[in-house]
This record gives structure tokens, sequence and C-alpha cells, in this order.
């Protein structure tokens, strides 16, 4: 027997207890099934039996209790069994044989089968036990009414035991005469508490007494406790299995397929009619579990519903008036319990009603994994509305998928779908690609309205399908021939044709003022807001108002607000900007909408907004922040959620991962699957940007041509089938990424003439492409002055726009020039410049070629032979002369020589006659690198 056993002796060692074994008399044991009582029976029993005691057993039963004279029979079977060995007493009464006590019940009288007690406790003390009283025959009853009236002053103890919690139970007038008694022991058996547990434990089980701590021993106390409710046969199932584990000093408790029948086999072991199908109603409704709502869910009374919340009370099964976690868990998992998705469609209608949580509501319907009685379309439909209006896009869709499974016909089914992409559309692009064609399908059938089909061109464009728009656009406007239009007709003809680059006739645009059909449904539903914002940025932008696009863009960027605007208002005003070459100026606002999330959080807006200011931070040449906020962008959308747009998001985080230096990263990004559609339109040209930039980091330069070639195929695709706003491809500077190529390939003809076509393109109005297109113009000239305008010209515009990376690379460029031109001490400066700007750019690549030029170009090539006046100077003059092209003034060079400042200046004048300068500018640029190698080589 496991140690674990002797929890009931040491727990129930009560002052009663204590009283009973040194004064004898009756004990009364109270208490579930759970509690130990016959264990504590027999283990009182064979601790009487050691001291030489007689021990004489009789249990009640249920389906025996119609049988008279049933527990005293037991007794008297013992008793003749004990004769048989010769213990017999002398003067026994009549002739007490199973048989005749059968055929002569009659015979059987208290007085006799008392006498015979007597006689036996003479000789040795005699114990009575009987077990569940409650079901104890009446003449039995009667008997051990007899007896117990008579203990005092004999050798006899008798003890007894009380079930409680039984449905049926034939003991209350026993049980109130027995404890009447004045030397009656009651003890109340209950569930076993933490620190009982843990006082067992440390005493009876070897491994807390020999190794383990005492924190540990109240540690797994408190676990026990948790999952078992004190329930001795659990606790000791638990117990044995952790005895018998392969890390037997392992500090988790394991809960197994054991635990779980043992919780079970306790319940359907209960005399309560209904117990389990009770039980398992309960383990249904989970928390909120009660007896009103639990009668309502079985259809029973509320007097039969407090039975079984009070039977599972004393099994220790209930914490707070709910089921524990591992004890719901053996019901919910029992394989008997055939009724489960009846009760779960049930529980979820009842609270329902009773206007629980709607993700209480959801999880039982989730848990059936389908549709049924008492559930409908309908009904299921103003749930959903309800977790949209709530924001709970991801339950909605859950929802939805359901209704999709348990729909009956194709219009209930296409009804649901189109439901469902309303709100799927923006979060689930694999969902959405499995709608659209059956979608389209329906519409050709004639079964979706003019709104529907509008949302399904709306929904298509958003993912790239154009074509699959372009075939939606006739059947919309057949649904809807006249004006006024619905809202969302209204919007899709305003999306399509800006997505298309066509010219938007607003003036025949009469929406209604409202419509059934305008309730939104899922996130950016605002389609009126949406309107006004695209008319005002469509129209400027389509007749080349730059300034005037940019004004409305950045007004309807002020406007937005993240709780109730579209999402395509963003990115519009964001497409806009971008494409005007002035996306840094909105810096500000889309940082205040970002600070807006902080109080309305959203993970798409977040994602979005994130995306917009990774591409603001990579243009300033902040490539920390943008790889920092792409990541986010990511954490709140992953990858497989974004469809055709993670394209150009890839293509964000691969140049910042190339600037970077971190090309093995880029290449990974690079290895990622995209849709094929984002191989088209503005995405695709962005993507194969990127990937030529990073093909020309690694070095490999054709295939950098080969992507540059395709950026150009595809701008002239787009400007011949989408003129206008589409036709600004040039800001994207992906010529200047070809020319890059040809210089590297030795192709400067090719180069420049990329480039010339850059310029004429560029608009009137200086953009950052304008700096990095003349820094690639310098290097396809010779001419030295030339070269270093172009240059300036670029640094001074780089810096006006805050293109810090753009402004690096040309710093580095200016500084090769200037070293070219022999102007040391300004080749140095700028050199010092750029590797500065570099490392707060965080450009890994950049500090690359600024480490390499400075060191590998950094000696002048002008020997001292090809200044042959070099010759006339005196060595205290070259001294003078390198000294005052480091930057000293007269007076550090006088302290640095110990000379007077006089003779510095007359040796100043003899070197500028002798070399034909004028002042120290003109020494700086001429001959500073010459002395400075003169001065390095000796």
């Amino acid at each position: 027997m496991s140690g674990i056993l002797e929890i009931v002796l040491s727990k129930h060692a009560t002052p009663e207890f204590k009283t009973w074994q040194t004064h004898g008399g009756l004990l009364f044991l109270r208490g579930p099934k759970c509690a130990g009582k016959t264990t504590m029976l027999s283990r009182i029993s064979a601790s009487e039996a050691e001291s030489g005691a007689l021990s004489l057993w009789a249990t009640g039963w249920l389906n025996e209790y119609g049988s008279r004279f049933g527990v005293l029979q037991q007794i008297l079977d013992q008793l003749d069994a004990a004769d048989e060995y010769g213990e017999r007493p002398n003067g026994a009464g009549p002739s007490s044989s199973l048989a005749n006590r059968r055929q002569h019940s009659s015979d059987v009288t208290c007085e006799s089968v008392y006498a015979r007690l007597l006689q036996i406790a003479a000789k040795r003390p005699l114990l009575i036990v009987v077990d569940d009283i409650n079901y104890v025959d009446d003449p039995s009853q009667l008997f051990l009414r007899y007896v117990a009236r008579r203990l005092k002053g004999t050798r006899i103890r008798l003890a007894m035991a009380e079930r409680t919690g039984c449905a049926v139970s034939y003991c209350d007038d026993l049980r109130t005469d027995i404890l009447r008694l004045p030397y009656t022991s009651l003890v109340r058996l209950r569930p076993l508490g933490r620190k009982q547990i843990a006082r067992s434990l440390t005493e009876h089980v070897p491994q807390f007494r020999a190794s383990l701590p005492g924190s540990t021993a109240n540690r797994m106390a408190g676990d026990l406790h948790d999952l078992t409710g004190g329930n001795l046969l659990l606790v000791d199932v638990l117990i044995r299995g952790w005895l018998t584990s392969a890390d037997p000093k392992g500090k988790e408790l394991t809960v197994d397929t054991a635990f779980h029948d043992c919780v079970r086999g306790m319940i359907s072991d209960t005399d309560m009619p209904g117990m389990l199908r009770g039980a398992h109603a309960v383990a249904v409704l989970g928390d909120f579990a009660s007896p009103p709502r639990l009668a309502r869910l079985l259809g029973t009374d509320i007097t039969g519903a407090s039975r079984v919340f009070g039977a599972l009370n004393d099994l220790g099964m209930l914490v707070g008036g709910c089921l524990r976690p591992e004890m719901r868990r053996a019901l919910l998992q029992d394989e008997s319990f055939t009724a489960r998705g009846e009760l779960h469609l049930r529980a979820a209608h009842l609270l329902y009603e009773d206007s629980a949580p709607l993700t209480q509501v959801v999880e039982h319907l989730t848990a059936v994994g389908r549709i049924g009685a008492p559930w409908d379309l309908p009904l299921v439909l103003g749930l959903v509305n309800q977790a949209l209006k709530s924001g709970s896009t991801d339950m909605a869709s859950g929802l939805l998928k359901l209704a999709k499974t348990s729909a009956v016909g194709p219009d209930e089914r296409s009804a649901v779908e189109m439901l469902l992409l309303r709100t799927t559309w923006l979060t689930d692009p694999g969902l959405v690609a499995s709608l659209l064609p059956t979608l389209g399908r329906a519409a050709g059938r004639g079964v979706l309205n003019a709104t529907d089909l509008a949302f399904l061109v709306r929904a298509a464009l958003w993912h790239g399908l154009t074509e699959f728009a372009t075939k939606l656009m006739p059947l919309m406007r057949e649904k809807s021939p006249q004006p006024p239009h619905p809202a969302e007709v209204g919007l899709a003809e305003a999306l399509y044709n800006l997505w298309s680059g066509k010219p938007m006739n607003w003036a025949t645009l009469e929406l209604s003022a409202s419509s059934d059909t305008d309730e939104p449904y899922g996130p950016g539903a605002d389609v009126h807001s949406l309107l006004t914002g695209l008319r005002k940025i469509h129209d400027p932008a389509n007749e080349g108002g730059r300034a005037q696009a940019m004004f409305w863009a950045e007004q309807v960027l002020q406007g937005i607000r993240v709780q109730s605007s579209a999402l395509e208002t963003l990115l519009f005003a964001y497409l806009v900007l971008e494409r005007m070459g002035a996306l840094p100026a909105a810096r500000p606002w889309f940082a205040h909408l970002s600070e807006a999330l902080e109080a309305h959080p959203s993970p798409l807006w977040t994602a979005l907004l994130s995306v917009v200011q990774a591409r603001i931070s990579l243009e300033l040449g902040d490539l920390g922040s943008a790889y920092r906020l792409i990541q986010k962008a990511l954490a709140r959308k992953p990858w497989h959620e974004w469809g055709a747009p993670i394209a150009s998001i890839a293509a964000l985080l691969v140049q910042t991962l190339t600037e970077m230096g971190r090309l093995e990263e880029a290449a990974e990004v690079l290895d990622r699957p995209v849709p094929s559609v984002a191989y088209q339109g503005w995405v695709g040209l962005k993507y194969a940007n990127a990937r030529g930039r990073y093909h020309l980091a690694t070095g490999r330069l054709h295939a950098a041509l080969a992507d540059f070639e395709s950026c150009r195929d595809m701008s002239a695709s787009l400007r011949i089938d989408t003129p206008g706003l589409v036709d600004k491809t040039h800001l994207m500077a992906w010529r200047c990424g070809m020319a890059e190529a040809y210089l590297a390939l030795g192709d400067v003809p090719g180069a420049r003439e990329v480039l010339q076509q850059q310029l004429k393109q560029l608009p009137k109005e200086e953009t950052s492409v304008h700096g990095a297109t003349l820094r690639l113009l310098a290097k396809t000239t010779k001419d030295d002055a030339q070269r270093l305008s172009l240059l300036k010209t670029s640094a001074d515009t780089l810096e006006r726009h805050g293109s810090r990376l753009q402004l690096a690379y040309t710093l580095t460029d200016l500084a090769a020039a200037y070293r070219e031109t022999s102007r040391l001490n300004l080749a140095r400066t700028t050199s010092k410049r750029a590797r500065r700007m570099a490392e707060q750019c965080e450009a890994g690549r950049l500090l690359d070629l600024v480490t390499t030029d400075a060191h590998g170009a950094g000696r002048d090539k002008h020997q001292a032979c090809h200044h042959p006046e070099l010759a006339e100077l005196s060595s205290a003059e070259r001294r003078v002369a390198v000294l005052a092209i480091s930057g000293h003034t007269n007076r550090e060079i006088s302290g640095k020589l110990f000379i007077t400042a006089s003779t510095v200046e007359q040796h100043l004048t003899r070197i500028y006659r002798k070399l034909h300068v004028q002042h120290r500018e003109d020494l700086l640029d001429k001959f500073s690198t010459v002395f400075m190698a003169l001065e390095q080589s000796g």
C-alpha cells in the first residue's frame, strides 16, 4: 500500500478520533466517497486486528436495501466463520447458520445476537465496522441502534460511515439517533487542504524525506491541490504516477489518461440519476456554469441541477463554482460523450440569450465545427455583425467559415462567401484567392447585386488582379445603370480609374444619399470619405499639378482617422507623395497617425503605417530605423497575410539590408516566394529595382543590368497603359541603378545616355533623384572642374532634401575627386564627413567603400619629379610648407620649429615666389599631396 494512503489517518487525527481510540464507544464518519472513509475504516480494522481484536465488517448496498437482515447477515456470517476456527464462545444462543437464518429470519433477534457478541467480547476486544449506512435495511438498522445504546462498559466498539452527496439515503433517522448518544465521536471527512497534503508528503513519501527540500513539497502540494481539489483518490493517482515516472526526482506532475479515467470513474460511480450527463453539461458550460443555467441547458428543474453541483463539489472538482481545468478536460474528452455537439450548440444559444461575452458564444460554435439547431443563418450573421462592430474580424471570419460549410443552397453560400470576403479581404490573401473565382461565377449567374460587385472590384484591385476587376466592371455597370449610384459603386469606379490611370469624370458620379447596402462590413468601409479624398488627389495629380496634388495629399492625410477612415485613403495619399518625391515632408503627419494608434491599436493600421515610415526612413538615410519598422510591420501582419503588396515590402527590406551591408539576409528575403501578380505594375517595378541594387552590391553586374532592363520594360508598359499619375516612374531612379551597372561594366557612354534621359524626364522641382543623377553623371565626365561642379551641386541638392545616405555617397565621390586634383586637405575633411554620415546611417556597404577609397586611393600619384621647382626649396622651407598645408598658423609653426614668427613669414614669402603661387590656399590646392608624400617618405 502506498504511503500516501496514510494521509487519511494523519489528516483525520482529530480530538474526536483520539477520544474514541482511548475511551472506546462509537465512531461515526461522514464524507463523500472520495474522502477516504472506506480506507480509513480499513486502517482502523487492521490496527485493531494487530492488537488482538476481532473485526466484523459489513457494507450497505443500494440494490440490496430491500433484503431484510442484509447487513446483519454479513456480521453473522463472519461470526460463523470465526466459530469454524474454534472461537465460538460457550453457551451461545440458537444455531445461526446461514441456511437456518434465511429460512427462519424471525428467530434472529437483537437480544440473541447481542448476547453472542458479549460472549466474544469477554474473551477478546470486538470491532464492528459498517460502511455506507445510507443503504442499511430497516431490521439491520434496528440491530445497530440496539447495540449502539449498549456499548458503554463493554469491550465492543462500533465504527460506522455515511457517504454524503447521495441521491437516495435511508439512514436519516439512524444518524439522528446515533449522534444523540453521549459517547459518539463524529468525524467529518473533507477533501485535503494544501498544508495537510504537504505534511503528509513530507512524513510518508520517502523522496521528500530524503532528498527534496520542504519548499518543493509545499510547491507540489499546491499543484496537487489545484489539480485535484484535495480529492484523496486523485491525489493518490498523481503521486503514484510521479513515483513510478522515469525521473522520480522531477519537479513536475504529469496528468495522464489514468487521472482522467479516475475522474470519469468517480462521476459514473455516483448513484445520482443523470449525474454523468449533468457533469458533461457543466463541463460544456465551463466558466459560465451555474445551477439555473445548467437546468435550462438540460431542460430539468433547478433542484436536480443543484444536486449535480453539490455532488461535484463533494468530489472536490469545483473551484469558484466551476470545474477545475483538468476535470473539465477529462469530461470533454470522454469517448462516451456523444451529445457534445448538441450541448455546445445549445450552450452557445443559451449564452447568447444571456448576453454573455461574444467570445464565449463563438467558442462553443467553433467547438462544434458546424452550425445547427437552434442556430440558423440569420442568427449567425447577427453574431458576425456584432463581432465586426467590436473590431473582432478574426472572430467574424471564423463564424463565417462555419456558416459557409453549413450553408444550404448556392445563393445562401454566395451570401456567406460575400460577407466572408468583406471580412477577410485585407487579412487573408489565401482565402480571398479561393473566394474570388467562386464569387465571380456567382456574379456571372446574376446572384450578386451592384454593391457586392463593386466590393469584388475593390478587393481584386487591392490584390493586384486588374484583369479580374476589368471583367467585373461591365456587370457592375449593368446592375447599376442609372444614377444615383450606391456609394460602393462610385468607389469602385474611382478606384478602377485611379489604378488604371484613366481620367475620372467626377461630375457624372452621382451617389445616393444613403442606402441599406452602405452598412460597413469589416475594416476600411468609410466609402464617402474615401471618395472625397480620392477626388481631391486624383485630378491635380493627373493634370500635372505637382504642388496642388501634394497640398491635397497632405490635407487628406491630416484628416485620416485610424478608427473610421478607409485604408485606401492612407495608401493613395502615400503613393502620391512618394511619386511626387515629397514623402519626407509628410513625415510628421504619419508620425501623428502612429501616435493615434496607441489609444486605438489596430494590427493592420500599425503594419501599414510602419511600412510607410520605413520608406521615409530609408529615403532619409536612417537605415536602422527603417529595418526596425519593417520588422514591426511583419510582426503585426505576417508575410503570408499581405498578398501582392508583400513584394513592395520585400523590395524595401532588400534595399535596406543591402545598404546596411547585410547581404546574406537580403538574399534570404529574395528567396522567399511572392505572388505572381506582384511582378506587375508599380509593385513589380520596385521589386526588380531592389533586386538589381542587391546584384550591384554583390558584383553580379550582368544580373543587375537585366533587372534594370526589366524596370525599363515595365516602366514603358506603365506609361502606355496607365498614363497620368502613374507616369512618374522616373522618380524611382531605376535608371540610376542601370547607369551604375554600365559604369561598372566600363560602358561610360551607355551610362551617360541613361542619365541624360533621366534628367530630361525629371520635374522642374528639385528632388533627391536629381542629386543622385548628378553624382553618377559626374563619373562619366573627364573634366576635373566639371566633375567637381556636378558633385558639389549634387551634395547641395541632397542636403536640402535631407537625403543623408545619398549625400554620403556624393561626399565619398567628392573626396575622391579632391584627392585626384591634389586637394588633400579638402579630400581628408570631406572623407571624414562622409564616414561620419555613413556611420550615422548604419550604412555598412558605404562604410566599406569609404575605407577602401581612403586607404587605396589616398596616395598622391604626382611625384616630386613632376614639380622641378620643389628642388629650389631648402629643407627649412619644406618643413614650413608642410606645416602650413596641414593647417597650422604662423605662430604654431614658429613654436613647432623653434623659430620666430617673422622667420616663418620670410620662409613663406620665398616659398610663394619659388612655387609661383599667390597665397596659402593656392599652395594647399596645388602642392598639398606632393608635400605630404615627401613628408611621409622621409
